[in-house]
C-alpha cells in the first residue's frame, strides 16, 4: 500500500512538472500579480481572478509618461468640501458657482463609515443618504470648469467594508471586529485585499476627472485590544502599503497624496502632498520642521479656517462653507 501511495505522489509530482512547464509561457505579469492568460477563439484572454476583489466598471485611468506639472497649492489656493458640508449638497453648489477662477477644490467623497458620497460603480459600496445626483453635478461642473479636484478617501476607517470582509478588519483575542468611538471598524493596513480596495477606489475616481485622490485615516488605531501579529512595524507596515499605492498609479494622471496629523508619518514613502488637518498656526513651524524638507514630498499643506498670518507662507485649503 505505501508503495502505490508512494507512486502515485511521483506521477503526480511529474504532471505537476510538465503542467508548469506547459503553462510556463502563458503566465502574464501585469499591475494586478501574475495571471495564467490563455488565447480564446476570438482572440481575446481569458485571464481568471486569484481572489475575490472589489469591481469596478469602466475603470478609467490614463497612463502618460508626459504628465503635465501642476501647480502647487501655495500658488493656487482653494478650498475644502467635508462630508457635513454635502449634506447640503445644493448650498455648496452655490457657493462654488460663485467662485471667480478655477482653483483647487478638495471633497471628502467617502465617509469613516464607508458611504460613497458619489454614484460608484464598486460592487456592493453604499452611498450616502444625500442628494447623490446633485454631488455628481456638482463633479461634472468641477472638472468642465478646470477646476483642479482633489478627493479625500478615508484609507482604514470602513464600516461597510469591514462588515462584507472581515479577515480584513482589525481583531480582538475574541475574534470579533475591534470598533472605535464612533462605531467604526478598521481594516488593516497589510491585507492585499484592503490595498486592492482603495486602488479600486482611486481608479474610479480617476475616470471621473479627480486629478489627486488623499489617503485620510491612513494610519493603525491606537488601542491595545486589538490583536495583530507582524514582523514589521506599524511605520514600516504602512510606508510599505503608501510605497505601493503611490507606485501603482506613477505615471498616470492622477497623484496619490495622504492627510495625517501624525509626527511619525513615513513621509518618504509620499510622492504626492502631504495634508496637515485641524491645525492652528502655533502648529505651523512644528509640521514645518517635521516635513517641509521629506525627499520626494510634492508639496505640505495645511487645512485651515484660521487667518493666522503664520499661514501666509504656505499651502494652505480652507473651508467652502462654515460648519
Amino acid at each position: 500500500l505505501l508503495r502505490i501511495v508512494l507512486i502515485i505522489l511521483a506521477a503526480l509530482l511529474v504532471l505537476s512538472l510538465v503542467l508548469l512547464l506547459y503553462y510556463e509561457p502563458y503566465i502574464v505579469y501585469d499591475r494586478d500579480g501574475a495571471h495564467l492568460r490563455l488565447s480564446t477563439d476570438s482572440g481575446q484572454a481569458a485571464v481568471p481572478e486569484a481572489a475575490p476583489r472589489p469591481t469596478v466598471e469602466n475603470p478609467l485611468i490614463v497612463y502618460d509618461t508626459n504628465v503635465p506639472t501642476q501647480k502647487s497649492l501655495a500658488e493656487t489656493g482653494g478650498y475644502y468640501i467635508t462630508t457635513a458640508m454635502l449634506q447640503d449638497p445644493e448650498a455648496v453648489f452655490d457657493a462654488v458657482k460663485k467662485l471667480e477662477e478655477p482653483c483647487a477644490v478638495m471633497i471628502e467623497l467617502k465617509s469613516i463609515f464607508g458611504n460613497f458620497y458619489y454614484s460608484t460603480s464598486i460592487g456592493g459600496a453604499q452611498t450616502a443618504d444625500v442628494d447623490i445626483a446633485k454631488i455628481d453635478q456638482l463633479l461634472t461642473y468641477l472638472v468642465d470648469k478646470d477646476f483642479y479636484l482633489i478627493a479625500v478617501v478615508p484609507a482604514f476607517s470602513d464600516r461597510a467594508f469591514a462588515l462584507e470582509n472581515q479577515s480584513c478588519g482589525l481583531p480582538l483575542s475574541s475574534g470579533a471586529l475591534w470598533m472605535d468611538d464612533y462605531g467604526c471598524y478598521w481594516l488593516d493596513p497589510a491585507n492585499e485585499t484592503v490595498k486592492s480596495y482603495l486602488m479600486q477606489i482611486a481608479r474610479e475616481l480617476s475616470g471621473l476627472g479627480v486629478r489627486e485622490v488623499v489617503f485620510s485615516e491612513f494610519r493603525f488605531p491606537e488601542s491595545s485590544s486589538i490583536v495583530y501579529s507582524s514582523d514589521q512595524t506599524s511605520t514600516e507596515i504602512l510606508r510599505e502599503t503608501a510605497s505601493e499605492l503611490t507606485s501603482f498609479f506613477t505615471g498616470s494622471n492622477l497623484m496619490i497624496s495622504f492627510e495625517t496629523e501624525a509626527a511619525d508619518f513615513p513621509a518618504d514613502a509620499c510622492k504626492g502632498r502631504l495634508y496637515i488637518p485641524n491645525v492652528d498656526g502655533s502648529q505651523v513651524e512644528r509640521y514645518v520642521q517635521l516635513y517641509g524638507k521629506s525627499e520626494g514630498l510634492a508639496e505640505l499643506v495645511f487645512l485651515a479656517a484660521s487667518r493666522d498670518t503664520r499661514f501666509e507662507n504656505q499651502a494652505v485649503l480652507r473651508p467652502l462653507l462654515s460648519e
